[in-house]
């Protein structure tokens, strides 16, 4: 089967709209993600407008996180949109598949922001920002993708909008989309602001029984602040996340370069890692049991007696006392994404990832370098007899904005 030019290998995915497959472009010899526009919306001028809409939006946009449009046409009565072939999978299964740790979720508000900040700056709210349109591609960066009911803020163009008409996907709309009220860039940023709540609790912050019960939940209710819901969440990131929730549009993120500035803020702090991991200092001091006391207790007087035994026999014993006390070690185990990452811990060099090292608890400095991306430090707080994980996605160079 071909429309014009593109030959169809397989059919990828359905939407309200249209139906994506992929398909080889032989004149450019080329993989590409072909999106057919639904026969039974043909009939429809308002569908035909938003999906070619769509392209347009497309079109206007050049960013690394937005799938680039090659070609938008009409054959034979079947309207399509050539696109940028991902080799990925969408956020909301990569989430169902691996728990995001604070460094992942910061980064990716911060890639998902600085992308919309740049569809806004060019006149274009997405209006349907969901994990689903979030791809994760094999190398970890993130495409924005399907933009088919993007409204362009053109004065000289019709609403396209008619009173309580809804767009969007209903557990991430906006209070102003749920009452069909306009919308700008900040409509967008609440939707952010959903799915970083999800990927900090594992919950969505607005559910229901039925679509009312849910409209109402957005329209009304006052989530749970993160933090309470996963005591893991930095209280930082907790706030960033319920400013992007507020009802009112005036006291969100005005913009999406605003919310990835104070996102950018909580990576400066090299403790964001460590503090998710370390327990406050009540529970440190329970988790010392009187055993360990009483072995410290003796290590310090032993310690004591060869001070003063080796000022009249000379070092040679404490020397060998030292040698023969074992060093005790924990378990940290490093991954990266993508892997082959060099890991330097307090600036030794200690192998590529992904790596099982045994290091000595306490707090230990951190450091991934691989080429062509960012390095990536932090300090690490390791506790005895508990394997750490250490889970780091990298930032390309070249996207600047994701790790």
């Amino acid at each position: 089967m071909n429309f014009g030019r593109y030959q169809i290998l397989k059919e990828i995915g359905k939407g309200a709209m249209g139906i994506v497959y992929q398909a080889h472009d032989p004149n450019l010899d080329l993989q590409v993600a072909l999106k057919v526009l639904r026969q039974d919306r043909l009939g429809s001028d308002s569908y035909i407008r938003r999906f070619l809409t769509e392209a347009r939006a497309l079109g206007r946009l050049d960013h690394p996180s937005i799938v680039r449009v090659f070609n938008v046409d009409e054959d034979n009565g079947n309207v399509y949109i050539a696109m940028e072939f991902i080799e990925g999978e969408p956020l909301n299964e990569v989430m169902q598949k691996k728990q995001f740790s604070r460094q992942d979720i910061v980064q990716l508000g911060i890639t998902v922001a600085e992308t919309l900040h740049h569809a806004h700056q060019n006149g274009i709210v997405h209006r349907d920002i969901k994990p689903s349109n979030i791809l994760v591609r094999s190398d970890g960066r993130l495409k924005i993708t399907d933009f088919g009911i993007a409204h362009l803020e053109d004065p000289s163009s019709a609403q396209q909008t008619q009173a309580g008409e809804i767009l969007g996907t209903p557990a991430y709309m906006s209070p102003e989309q749920v009452m069909s009220k306009p919308v700008d860039g900040r409509s967008d940023l609440f939707s952010l602001g959903i799915i970083l709540y999800e990927l900090s609790t594992g919950k969505r912050p607005f559910t229901g029984e039925n679509l009312a019960a849910i409209f109402n939940a957005i329209s009304h209710t006052s989530p749970a602040d993160p933090s309470k819901v996963n005591p893991r969440t930095p209280k930082d990131l907790s706030q960033i996340i319920m400013k992007c929730l507020m009802k009112n549009p005036e006291e969100r993120y005005q913009t999406g370069k605003a919310l990835s500035e104070a996102l950018k803020k909580l990576l400066e702090e090299k403790e964001l890692v460590a503090a998710a991991k370390t327990p406050p200092a009540e529970t440190k001091s329970k988790i010392l049991k009187p055993s360990l006391v009483v072995v410290l207790l003796l290590a310090i007087i032993g310690g004591i007696a060869f001070l003063v035994s080796n000022r009249k026999s000379g070092g040679s014993k404490l020397e060998a006392v030292r040698e023969s006390i074992p060093v005790v070690t924990t378990a940290l185990t490093v991954e990266s994404s993508p892997q082959g990452a060099e890991i330097f811990i307090d600036g030794a060099p200690k192998g590529i990832t992904p790596v099982k090292l045994e290091v000595t608890a306490g707090k230990h400095e951190v450091k991934l370098s691989l080429q062509h991306y960012h390095e990536w430090e932090a300090s690490v707080q390791v506790e005895q007899g508990k394997q750490t994980p250490l889970i780091v996605h990298m930032m390309p160079i070249e996207a600047k904005n994701f790790k």
